[in-house]
Parts: structure tokens; sequence; C-alpha cells
């Protein structure tokens, strides 16, 4: 019966996982195409950069509720559109842009990296804990409680 409602309980796990990968298949194609659609109505001899920009920006939501910190990819759109909007006035060359936002991506991934390796230090930390936890033994003797 254990392993019965142990398998019914994993099954749905794998169901729901699967699920959310079928999401997230559905939701990268959606931005690829959405992408290749500004990309096509935003030609870079136009030189629409804010517009196409907006649009890139546009087609990426798709994923943004399966990333794992959003607030990363809103600070890079925000990044790439100061970046659009100072080349289109002139200030900036493309070359220049394009360094820029190399740079700023960069960035964004060794943010993503600093909060991923703190997460899995403060996950082996709770796990170090509640192991130590199970193999403490307390005994009660009277009203006096030693745990060891």
């Amino acid at each position: 019966m254990v392993l019965a409602l142990c398998a019914v309980v994993g099954g749905c796990g794998l169901m729901a996982r699967r699920e959310l990968e079928e999401k997230q298949q559905v939701a990268t194609a959606q931005m690829q195409a959405g992408l290749a659609e500004c990309k096509a109505r935003f030609p870079a001899e136009a030189k629409r950069y804010v517009e196409k920009t907006s649009c890139d920006y546009n087609a990426a939501q798709a994923i943004r509720p399966f990333l794992t910190y959003p607030d990363l990819f809103d600070k890079e759109w925000a990044e790439r559109t100061l970046l659009a909007e100072r080349l289109q006035a002139g200030k900036l060359t493309l070359a220049e842009a394009n360094v820029q936002a190399a740079s700023v991506h960069s960035q964004i991934a060794e943010d993503e990296q600093r909060r991923n390796l703190a997460s899995r230090s403060v996950n082996a930390q709770e796990a170090a804990a509640a192991a130590a936890w199970k193999s403490t033994s307390c005994t009660r003797i009277g009203n006096t409680v030693n745990c060891f």
C-alpha cells in the first residue's frame, strides 16, 4: 500500500515536471518566433533600434515566467533599452553598443551564478543541520533532558 502511494505521488511529480518542461518549450518557441518577426520588421539597415529592442523585449516576455531570477531578466532588458536609445540618438556606435551589451550580459550571468552558488551553500548548510539534528539523540532522566 505504501509503495503504491509513493508510486502515485512520484508519478504526479514526474507529470508536473514534464508539463512544466513542455510549457517551457512552447514559450521558447514563441520567443524565437517573435524574435524572428522582430528581425524581419526592423532590419539593421533601418536603424530603428528602440522599436526593435521593444519588439524583442515583448517577444522575450514569453520565457520570463520560467526564469529563476526574473529581476535579472528585467535588468538586462532595461540596459538594452538604454543602449538602444543612446544608439539611435547617435551617442554610441553600433560596435560600442554591442560591446556594452555583451558586458551587461556578462554581468547578469555573473549575478546569476553568484546567486546560484549562494543558494547551493545555504541548501548544503540546511542539509548538514538537518542531518545533525536527526543524528542527535536525547534521553530524559527525571526533569533533565540530555541530547548528544
